[in-house]
Formats: C-alpha cells, structure tokens, sequence
C-alpha cells in the first residue's frame, strides 16, 4: 500500500509539470546570431521553418536560409526587404517585400530563389508599398498591406481593397482573415467583402499587434499599449487581466505566439516574456538575461518546440522547451559550479568565487527574481556545502566554516577544507577532511567545536566514506586509496592500509569511493569495484560494473531517494533507474548537451526532488527538471540535407546542385529522379557538403556517410561537414549520409545519385571505333603483306634498272661536265668580248674627244682669222668654212651611237637611269656613264671639258640626285645598278 501511494505521488508530481511546459527556474539555453554571422542587415522581421526544418528568417537585405550550419542569402527582385514570411503544408515558403511580393522556388542549380508574382497583379494594383503579413490556407494565400489585401489562389491574384486607409496590420485567427480599422474597429474579410464586427469599435483606438487562439475557440488579442482583449467569435470583446499587464503595458507588446501552455510575447523595451495561459510569467529574457538586443520583432516556435526571435539587431534561438536552464554569470552567479544545496526556500550555489544564496521557489516570478547575493566571509574556492544535524557546513579553501545567517564563521584555525563527514559509530562527531589530514569536531550543546587534528595520517582527504565497521576510506586521486582505523580516543589513527594497483585495480590514479545503497562502492581509472573482506582486494562489482562499457573511467555516483544513481562516467553524465527487480535501466541521452562541461574530477550531481537537481559546470550550474516532460523533444525527427554538391576537372570546381528539388511544383526532401547527373569522366572528382538539420546542441550533431559504389560500408561517426571523393570511376553512384543530434537521435537518410561516364577511350563509341580499327588495321596488314611479296618480286628488276640508270647518270654526268666547260668558255669569252667593246668604247669616246678638241681650236683660229682678213671672196670662204667645222663639232649624233652601243654593253643602263632618275641632267647622264666605264676622274674631266675640282662638284651633286647617303660610294653603286 506503501508503495503504492509513492507510485501515485509520482505520478501525481510528473504531471504537474505538463501544465507548465516553461521553465521558470534559472535562464533557458540562448545562442545568438550575430549580423556578422549571416553577412546581412541587423534588423529581421519575419521567421518560418519549412517541412524539411530549413528556418528562413525575412531581413532588411532579403531573405536568410539557415539549415543549422550554413547561411543563404536570397534577395527580392527588387532587392527590397523581406517584411513578411509564410509557409504552406507543402511547405513552399511565401515572402512579402516593399512593393514586391512572390515565393521562393530551387533554380536550375538547387539554389533556393524568389519569385515574383507581381506581374499577375492587374496595373491599377500595383503600388502597394509594404507587406506586413502573409497568411496561408486552405483557400490559398493571402499578402497583407496597408492599403489591401492580396489574394493568390488557383495561380491568379484577386485585390481587396481596404475598408478604410490605413488599416493595421491584417490577422488569420481560427480561419477568419481579421483586419483592424483606426477608428472604426476590426473588419472581417468574408466571400470577398468586408464587413464590420459588430462590437469591435472597443478596440477601434487600439495598435492591435496580434491575434491568437484562446480558450473555447475565443480569439485573444494584443494590443500595443493597452493590454489583452478576449474576443467570442461573435460580437464581444472583453478586456482580459492579466499579472503582467502593466508591465507590457509599459515595453510595449511588439510581436507574440502561441504556445502549448501559454504565450510567448516580444516586446519593444525588455525582450521576451513567457506566460501560461493564466497570464503568469514563466520566463523572462532580455539583453541582461542573455539576449543580444531587447527589441523582439518576431517570435516564432519550431518544430522542436524551441523559440526564435527576430530582433532589431540579430537572431535568437532560445531552448524555451528544454528541461536544462542556467545559473551563471547572465544571472548574477559568477564562477565554476563546485557545490549546492537546496535548504527549504533558499538556495545555496558554491563557486570559485565563493558561496552565493537566493530565495527559492519553483513558481519565483521572474520578471522580479530575487537576486543572487554572496555569503559574507566565503569569498574564493568553495569545495562542500552540507547540512548535518541542521547546520550548514561549508569547506573552503580558507578552512572550515559555519553558515549563520548568511554569514561564514570559521570554525577553526584550519585552512584548505574539502568535506564533513559524520562518524555513524562515534555519534555527534564529525571528521573534516583537509588538504594535509582529518581534522575532529563535535557537537557540544548544539554547537559544533573544533576537537584536534587526527595524527598519523597527513594525506589530502577530498573523497572519504564510512564503513559498517567503522574504517574511514580515503581516496586520493593520484596516489590510491586508504584505510584508516581510529583509535579508540580518536586522536590519532591506529592502523593505515593501502590499496592500489596491486590490489586489483587498474592503477593507482583515479580512485573514488561513494556509498550506494548502505555499501561502499570503488571506482577506478576504469571500472567499478567492491572490497572483498575475505582477500583484502577489490574485485569488479556485481551489478554496477555491468552498467558501463569497459575502460570507461567512472567519476562520480551519486544516489537519489528513489534508489537511482546518477552518475558520470568519462564525458558522459547519466542516469541509472533502477526497476522494480532490483535491475538497472540506463538512460544518458538527454544528458549529452552536458559532454564536456562538469568539472572533471569535482563533478557535481545533486537531485533535490522530481522537479530539482543542480549540476555544477564550467561556467556556473545547470538546473535539470527531472520529471519534465521531454517526450516531445526525443521523438521529433529531424533531416539530414545534401546543401551542396561539386565536382571538379582538377582545375576549376563547378557547382552541380546546391541541395534544393523542386518535384511536381513543390520543394522536394530528396533527388527526385529527373535531377539525377551525368558527369564527364573529366569531372570524376566530387565534393558533397551537409548538413542535419538540428538546432539544439548542433556542436554535438555528428554524421555518418558511405558512397555506395566506392564504399563498402558506412563510416565512422565524425563531425566534419563535408567529403570529397577523387578520381571515380565511371559507374553510377549514390552518396548517403545521415546525422546523430545531441539525444543520438539519427536523422532520415540524405541520398545523391550520379553518374559518371567512362573517358571517351572507354566509350561506346569508341569501342565501336576500336573494332572499326581492328578490322581495318586487319586488312592494312593484309595490303603489307601483299606489298611486300610484290616488293621482292620487283626488287631483282629495280636492281637491274638501278644499275643501268647509273651507267646513264655516269654518261650524263660526262656530258654535262663537257658542256659546263664549253659554257665556261662562252661566258669568259663574252666577257672578254665586253671587257673588250667597252675598251674600245672608251678609247673611241677618248678620241671623239680629242677630236673635238682639235676640231675647235681649228675654229677659233678660223674665227681670229676671218677677223683679220678684208677680202669679201676670201672671208666669205673662210665664213663657209667656218660652218663646215661647226657642223662637225655637233656631237649630238656622236653622243647618241654612243650611248646606243653603251646600252647594249651595259643591259640598257643609261635608260633605266634616266627611268629612275628624270631629274638627271645630259651631264649627270654622262658622268654615270664614265663612271660606269670606271674611268679615272682626270680621264672623265677631259672628256667633260671639266677641271677635277669640277668633276668632284658634278659627283657630289649626282648623289644628292641619287639619294645616296655619305657612307655609300658612288662608283660602286653605278658599276652594281
């Protein structure tokens, strides 16, 4: 009967905590986003998660997709902000713009895109400024503005007009699109026209920012500055009292959403604030609590069940359904958590930086939560607080102390304390072990008084029990451990044994000993143990040893009033239930968000009761509610998604899919078959990177993979979010890979399939081509072998004829040579002949001239001579003669059978001079004639009737006729024209 009164205590106390899915004690877990994180604008308006768990957040830059480890960016058509989002059941994500509004859509790539559906809206509609709200349903998709409401269904946008400029911000509460109207009250869009709700001009001079489902299908409604409205469906609107009206009244109620139990509703002043459905508050966050800015614009709840806030500046996840919260620096507890204790209403948190209390209450309001204050005295390392006998017992490093009234008094001149242990066979004394040796006290009148140190024993005593028979074991982490017998007057110890390696454990490092169910139990640096009287060893426990995987260093254990243990064992912390045989059922999973944050080897564990136990970490404690209700939590499935897949030539990486399906119009979860890749053999090197889709814990979340096809089987769990595979060979191929969330929870598996094609060597056609060339190459052979029969055959006759072509190249050989040197002999005679005729030209030209010499000298005696004479007869003779010599000195005849013959000699030189050069003179004619002739200047003077420093004028202005530069020489270049 006994114990079945328990069962329904407990019963009775794990429902309690249904009612109330919000914890209220301590500050829920909270990772910010910074704007340097997602690499856009601060400020964010909108949030919704798709059916594949992708979250979509609407910011000032456009739209961000977060899948948990990967930030997107996908901008508007008009590059405008992102003021409003929504999600159908298909999951397609619809997004309201400034002046634009459309859905998102994977291109040809995978990567998710906008879509504009402006151009489905008639003209006169257009210009509608801002998109505040979008609301899906069955009846299709509504875009809310200012001036109208836009509704697409069937592909085809309708415009309703507003019932009155400016309307506030439109709602969908229980199927009903609601639209408030400054001054005149709230409207209700039905079968495309509005009409008024008949008792809602009560709240026509209210900013209404939300409206949510209430109670018994009544619509509860927010509004701004003046509190809560409870709305019937009908016509009454009531005003609703709440504890916390004032102070939304105050911070201005921004944004809010429903929850299972209650309200989560952002603020414009102070943050976020939780309530039940009674209006009490349940939790409270702002920038002081750990959020990074108090202006919450947009609340949304996951599929989770977890919270995301869009704020003024950045993004807020925040764990607002997890049994796990905090008590550390954020709210006011400094240090690493080493110790607590829960004393009626008051808690206790012992820190290295000292030992702090608040008032206690698991229904505390925490928008005034009392705050933590420091024990006078207890500043620096606290190793215990105990309540023995009802008196609070704090060990420090200072020594020894007693709390009195929130104040440490030391109760003796000892320093370096590290637990009290009460004696169970020397009643009403206590044993302190310190840092060198036990020390002893006594309660005395209700006082507890410092007796004298304990000699012969001066170890370190952090971790000591009491035995049935009265032994103190002291374990000592790096030595092994101790037992100790007192002496009957207890002032100095009588026997000392000790136990190590030898002993039975693995080594001497690492041994703890704890009392679990009225035994002494050990653990060791791996395994749990148990003392055997008979051989003075240690032998594996029974039971408990069985409890955890071999080699696994158990560090703590720590019993609870139900007869479970709770423990941590390597970087694990969990528990052991024991069943109704006496059995042992594990259950750690919930607590792996905890890996790596006790404090290894002061790991701290207390249960108080089913709705309180304290766990000491590195930054302060965690609070667990162990009778929360996190069924939810651990059955919520979750994806695992392929983001982005490349493959590379070795030179350049090129993009194939970036993760995103659009199948039969919607955004498909896996491949379908028509985005299934071929890819060259030159890009048989491919780079796959994914991502589970899990928010909580997501430095826990660990993957697992295989490329079927290449892989023979899955790998180890590892925590990288990407794998490269190179040089594949052609085949198809189908890449999967899955995720493990904190929990161990495994996600649905992500597939990829693609194909590789051989190398064009290994080709259809080219085996084709090779058979091709194998007959051809046959038949090339067959054409050799022919040939080369023929060659033979005609060999013997190419020999033969070879030989007498040769004898006939000889003969010709003869010939020619005889006919080259007649040739020879031609050309030296010819040349001869020329060197000759233009001696014999030059030798008449010499004598043409001298002739005219005489022939003129002849003249002018003539002349002199006629002068003198009187005689008519005889001057008119000598005047006849006279006229004779004048026409034999007329050379012009003479000159042109000279240069007649001259062309000749000379391949027409002087015409093509005078062809080349027009503006040569007879003279200039002349000289390059006499030069060509290589007459010497003295000889060219006499036959110019020039001096030589005339003949030397008449060459330097024939080369300015010519163009010749000063360092080419005027004979050579007439003898080579």
């Amino acid at each position: 009967m006994k114990k079945l009164f328990v069962v329904l205590v407990n019963i009775i106390t794990l429902c309690y905590p249904i009612l109330a899915q919000v914890k209220n004690e301590g500050i829920p877990y909270i990772k910010n986003y910074t704007q340097k994180q997602y690499k856009a604008s601060p400020q964010n308006w909108a949030i919704v998660q798709d059916h594949r768990g992708v979250m979509y957040f609407g910011n000032s830059f456009g739209v961000l997709e977060f899948d948990g480890n990967h930030w997107r960016r996908i901008s508007l058509a008009n590059r405008t902000i992102a003021r409003s989002l929504a999600v159908d059941k298909t999951g397609r994500v619809y997004v309201g713009g400034q002046d634009d509004f459309g859905y998102l859509q994977p291109d040809a790539s995978g990567l998710m895109s906008y879509v504009s559906l402006k151009e489905k809206i008639a003209p006169q509609y257009r210009d509608f400024d801002d998109v505040w709200k979008i609301y899906t349903s069955d009846e299709g998709v509504f875009y809310c503005t200012v001036s109208g409401i836009y509704h697409l269904q069937h592909d085809r946008i309708k415009v309703y007009k507003s019932p009155g400029p400016p309307t506030g911000f439109p709602f969908m509460v229980q199927n009903k699109l609601l639209v408030p109207v400054p001054k005149k009250g709230i409207f209700e869009l039905k079968h495309g026209t509005f009409g008024l709700i008949p008792g809602s001009e009560i709240v026509a001079d209210f900013v209404i920012t939300a409206i949510l489902p209430y109670e018994k299908g009544e619509s509860l409604l927010f509004t701004e500055e003046h509190g809560m409205y409870v709305y019937n469906g009908y016509s009454d609107f009531k005003k609703l009292s709440w504890p916390v009206e004032d102070y939304l009244i105050k911070n201005k109620i921004y944004s809010a959403t429903r929850l299972t139990e209650g309200y989560a509703i952002g603020t414009a002043h102070d943050g976020l604030l939780v309530v039940d459905k009674a209006g009490k508050p349940r939790q409270h966050l702002n920038r002081e609590k750990g959020l990074q800015n108090s202006n919450v614009i947009h609340v949304y709840q996951d599929q989770a069940g977890s919270l995301w806030l869009a704020l003024n500046n950045g993004i807020a996840y925040v764990e607002i359904n997890s049994a796990f919260t905090l008590f550390n620096a954020t709210n006011g507890l400094p240090g690493t958590g080493y110790t607590s204790l829960l004393n009626k209403d008051v808690l206790y948190l012992g820190t290295n930086d000292g030992l702090y209390y608040k008032a206690w209450s698991n229904t505390e309001n925490p928008l005034y939560p009392s705050p933590f204050k420091l024990v006078d005295n207890t500043q620096g390392q606290v190793y215990n607080l105990q309540k023995i006998k009802g008196k609070l017992l704090l060990s420090h490093h200072n020594g020894p102390f007693e709390i009195v009234n929130n104040t440490a008094r030391k109760l003796s001149d000892h320093r370096g304390a590290w637990i009290f242990m009460p004696l169970a066979n020397h009643p009403g004394y206590l044993v302190c072990g310190t840092y060198t040796g036990l020390l002893l006290y006594k309660f005395e009148k209700g006082q507890l008084v410092f007796q004298h140190k304990i000699s012969g024993f001066d170890e370190s005593s952090r971790v000591m029990e009491e035995d049935k028979e009265g032994n103190l074991w002291i374990a000592h982490g790096y030595k092994g451990v101790y037992k100790l017998r007192l002496g009957a007057d207890m002032h100095k110890v009588e026997s000392v044994s000790f136990y190590g390696e030898e002993s039975g454990f693995p080594s001497n490092l690492f041994i703890n000993v704890f009392k679990i169910n009225g035994e002494l139990v050990f653990t060791g640096e791996s395994g749990v143990y148990k003392y055997n009287k008979r051989t003075d060893r240690f032998d594996a426990h029974p039971l408990l040893s069985k409890q955890f995987e071999q080699g696994v260093h158990v560090r703590k254990l720590v019993e609870d009033k139900d007869g479970d243990i709770w423990f941590s064992a390597g970087n694990q912390m969990g528990v052991l239930r024991k069943r109704s045989n006496g059995s042992f059922e594990v259950e750690k999973n919930i607590f792996n968000k905890l890996h790596g944050k006790l404090i290894g080897g002061f790991e701290h564990i207390a249960p108080y009761d089913q709705s309180n136990m304290l766990i000491g970490i590195d930054e302060g404690f965690v609070h667990y509610h162990p009778s929360y209700l996190q069924a939810k939590n651990l059955d919520h499935t979750f994806y695992t998604l392929i983001r982005q897949v490349n493959a590379t030539d070795g030179l350049k990486d090129t993009l194939i899919s970036a993760g995103a399906y659009l199948d039969a119009g919607q955004v498909a979860i896996n491949q379908p078959n028509q985005a299934k890749l071929t890819l060259p053999f030159a890009f048989n090197s491919v780079k796959f990177t994914y991502s589970g889709v899990a928010y909580e814990g997501e430095e826990h979340v660990q993957y697992q993979y295989m490329l079927e096809g290449f892989d023979k089987s899955w790998s180890p769990w590892i925590s990288t979010l990407q794998k490269e595979y190179t040089n594949l060979s052609e085949g198809t191929y189908t890449f999967k890979v899955k995720a493990r969330d904190v929990y161990n929870r495994e996600s649905r598996e992500a597939m990829y399939t693609f194909t590789v094609l051989p190398p064009w060597y290994r080709s259809i056609w080219a085996k084709g081509g090779y058979v091709l060339l194998a007959l051809l190459l046959l038949w090339v052979l067959k054409r050799l072998t022919d040939n080369r029969i023929r060659r033979h055959q005609e060999q013997a006759r190419l020999e033969q004829e070879k030989a007498l072509r040769l004898k006939e190249a000889e003969h010709m050989e003869q010939v020619l040579k005889a006919e080259k040197e007649i040739i020879k002999l031609n050309n030296e005679k010819l040349e001869s002949e020329l060197a000759h005729k233009s001696k014999e030209l030059a030798s008449s030209a010499m004598h043409v001239m001298h002739s005219l010499e005489t022939i003129g000298k002849v003249r002018g005696q003539l002349q002199v001579v006629m002068e003198q004479v009187d005689d008519k007869e005889a001057r008119h003779h000598l005047r006849k003669m006279l006229r004779s010599v004048e026409e034999d000195i007329k050379v012009d005849n003479n000159w042109d059978q000279f240069e007649l013959h001259f062309n000749q000699i000379h391949q027409d030189f002087l015409r093509r001079l005078r062809d080349d050069y027009p503006d040569l003179t007879h003279r200039d004619i002349k000289l390059c004639a006499y030069l060509r002739m290589n007459l010497t200047s003295k000889e060219i003077a006499s036959l110019l009737n020039l001096s030589l420093r005339g003949v030397e004028t008449s060459r330097y202005r024939l080369r300015k006729k010519l163009n010749l530069g000063q360092e080419v020489n005027l004979t050579e270049f007439i003898l080579k024209y």
